[in-house]
């Protein structure tokens, strides 16, 4: 079992990153039925892949007294998840995100597209609240031991000054100056 998801917004972004272990393919159709794993509540989802059609299961933890993963905050610090960090992403994985969002952001304003622009901004200033959740209250940089996934330890040595404190809050206040207006 998956360690214990916070939102549905955590749990789409977990699937996404997760593609077809067969084909590579990130679609499928998923269902996500509530459940029991050794006596603690648990959220299921299965499917099958869009393209080569083998089937997906991962089964999540819940938190204490929940019997669904939660909806999404209405502000980015809360969109994935209250002020606890993620058991599932880590904040290797949670910067890639806000990366790949700023990316398509810029594609999005190229193209005159702001609404899109402004959910990918918004999305990449979550992202970053969630990798700000792993900072030591005291610290100013993410510890290394904070890192458990291949992708965000590859993504922390790459690059590891990208992980202090001003730096992330360089990188988010950034997007929320080129937002080209507040999503809703």
């Amino acid at each position: 079992m998956l360690p214990a998801v916070r939102t549905r917004d955590e749990v789409d972004l977990y699937l996404e990153l997760h593609p077809c272990p067969r084909c590579g393919s990130m679609e499928a159709a998923w269902t996500a039925t509530a459940t029991t794993q050794e006596s603690r509540p648990a959220y299921r989802y299965s499917g099958r892949c869009a393209e080569c059609h083998e089937r997906r299961e991962f089964l999540f933890a819940l938190p204490e007294g929940r019997t669904a993963p939660a909806d999404a905050g209405p502000h980015p610090r809360s969109r994935f998840g209250g002020p606890q960090p993620s058991a599932l992403l880590d904040p290797g994985e949670w910067l890639l995100v806000a990366d790949w969002c700023g990316e398509a952001a810029e594609a999005a304003e190229r193209q005159g597209d702001d609404a899109e622009a402004a959910d990918l901004r918004w999305t990449a200033v979550a992202a970053l609240e969630e990798v700000r959740k792993f900072l030591p209250e005291a610290g100013d940089a993410v510890p290394e031991a904070a890192f458990w996934s291949t992708r965000g330890r590859t993504v922390y040595q790459r690059e590891p000054g990208r992980f202090r404190r001003r730096r992330i809050e360089v990188v988010r206040d950034f997007h929320l100056d080129h937002m080209p207006w507040s999503p809703a």
